[in-house]
């Protein structure tokens, strides 16, 4: 599992740049969800105060939902919700998701560093050494271009480590003054005989209670602009990270066979007696190999010291209003062997008019 959540961490890095602001960024957009582990039951996502209800099955993606609000998005039990914290300032709850996006891209900067550093050590080693043919082409090409890659993650881990510790120095400074406010104005309170200090007049248009502040997410994603998405659940209970697909029209039609390489080597899809490489973290979308209503069989090859040899067979059905996603993992039986999991999705028929929408919109006109 923790070569699995690595996996997920460095394949959402690579697919998405994080957004610059997302604290007060706004996107607008579609997404679906799966669990990779245990079904998520009685969780949802907040929009604005309120958390819209959102199971998430482990067999089968979600319904489409619509997501329009700050780029960062988290997902709540919605039970803990009648367990709402004290309400806070705007300005610390604004300092916060700094903080937190700033050490998320840190983190991330970070592992790709030491990803590519282990890379860059392998390759040298096995060239010392003699054992370049142990190191596969696709790995000796990233490594080639991965000391240039190192300085600007340095710059990256750096810029993000400062703007964390600055968030912090003020949502300290920020939680300091609030704490003395409330502490003056209970002790005004209390004071018999004086009319208790009047709070500033709440600014036209804000929420004199100041704002909603919700429960802990077990989990939060950063899109980094408008459209759709499909989102993967993975981890513990409450440390669960998510791995972003984007979905636009076109990139994974129905049809086709959406592969991703989460084994943490490279591997090669076959299909007809054609291979398609994808590196570790990669994905491939693999078009109708065979005709409609007639089985399709792909290899999944790995490496090894006997070069590349068959780890998995996946037999389908091939249909045109059907697309899978397929995950490759690691599997603990050595060898050439890994995992696969598999999500089928059926294209939904279009919505059918109704008949009657012409009428009542004739009868309309007629009636002015």
């Amino acid at each position: 599992m923790r070569l699995l959540l690595a996996s997920l961490t460095v394949a959402t890095a690579s697919l998405f740049a994080q957004a610059n602001d997302p604290a007060t960024k706004k996107v607008d957009v579609k997404f679906r969800a799966l669990s990779f582990d245990a079904p998520i039951i009685g969780s949802g996502f907040l929009d604005g105060r309120d958390a819209k209800r959102l199971d998430i099955s482990n067999d089968f993606l979600s319904g489409e939902q619509t997501y329009r609000g700050l780029a960062t998005i988290a997902f709540v039990m919605v039970d803990d919700l009648a367990k709402q914290a004290p309400e806070v300032p705007v300005e610390i709850v604004a300092a916060n998701g700094r903080r937190t996006a700033a050490q998320e891209r840190a983190r991330k900067a970070s592992e790709e560093y030491t990803r590519l550093s282990a890379l860059i050590a392998k390759a040298t080693t096995g060239s010392r050494e003699g054992q370049a043919g142990k190191i596969s082409a696709s790995e000796l090409a990233e490594a080639e271009a991965a000391q240039a890659k190192l300085s600007e993650l340095s710059r990256i881990m750096a810029e993000a480590s400062k703007d964390a510790d600055d968030a912090q120095t003020e949502v300290n400074n920020r939680q300091r003054d609030h704490q003395q406010s409330l502490t003056e104005a209970k002790s005004a309170k209390a004071t018999k005989g004086k009319a208790p200090t009047k709070a500033p007049a709440a600014e036209k248009g804000k929420d004199a209670k100041g704002p909603f502040v919700p429960p802990v997410p077990f989990a939060s994603y950063t899109f980094p602009a408008d459209g759709k998405y499909i989102l993967l659940f993975a981890g513990a209970d409450k440390d669960k990270r998510i791995m972003a697909i984007e979905d636009k029209e076109g990139t994974f039609p129905f049809g086709s066979y959406l592969y991703i390489n989460l084994t943490g080597k490279p591997v090669e899809v076959r299909y007809n007696g054609k291979s398609t490489p994808i590196a570790p973290n990669g994905r491939a979308v693999i078009s109708a190999p065979v005709a409609n209503d007639t089985y399709a069989q792909g290899e999944i090859l790995t490496p090894g010291e006997d070069g590349f040899q068959i780890g998995y067979i996946a037999r389908t059905y091939q249909q045109a209003d059907v697309r899978t996603l397929f995950f490759l993992l690691p599997s603990d039986a050595g060898g050439h062997s890994i995992n696969i999991k598999g999500i089928e999705e059926r294209k939904q028929p279009d919505p059918v008019p109704d008949p009657n929408a012409g009428a009542a919109k004739g009868g309309k006109a007629a009636a002015k």
